[in-house]
């Protein structure tokens, strides 16, 4: 059985989106403002400043966004799964049991460890390709075939 890779991706910071293009917004409009003198140097300093905290929101938000992907992979010896918290491994034969709710998928192993991954909103699709292939690579692991008769 071929092995399976999933990456889950968090919603985009789309809040964090739209305060860095107010703040770059605002900067721009700052730094050109029609000032005489020398406060003309401080609005400039200023717009340019309120374009620097966009950037460096927008960067952030960002690398936070890559930083929270989850990457289930799916093999025919057991799983992997690396996210924020760790690497969680397991074998087929150590998951006891599989429980699924809407957007979440938790593999059980013996009476007290599990592994719970739940999807961002939007992500059922993906979630539902994973229950799929968690379930044909138990299959697979006990023996099960599917009758096609």
């Amino acid at each position: 059985m071929a092995a399976d890779r999933f990456v889950i991706t968090p919603r985009p910071p789309v809040r964090a989106f739209a305060v860095a293009a107010l703040l770059a917004a605002g900067g721009a409009v700052v730094a050109v403002l029609p000032v005489e003198g020398a406060l003309r140097v401080a609005v400039i300093v200023l717009g340019v400043l309120l374009i620097v905290a966009a950037a460096a929101l927008l960067g952030a938000a960002v690398a936070a966004s890559r930083r929270q992907q989850v990457v289930v992979e799916l093999d025919e010896a057991g799983y992997r799964v690396d996210s924020p918290a760790g690497v969680r491994t397991g074998t087929w034969k150590d998951v006891t049991r599989v429980t699924t709710a809407p957007g979440r998928i938790t593999l059980h192993q013996g009476a007290d460890e599990r592994v719970h991954l739940v999807a961002p909103q939007g992500q059922l699709p993906e979630f539902d390709a994973i229950v799929k292939a968690v379930s044909e690579h138990l299959d697979a692991d006990r023996g099960y075939t599917v009758w096609e008769g």
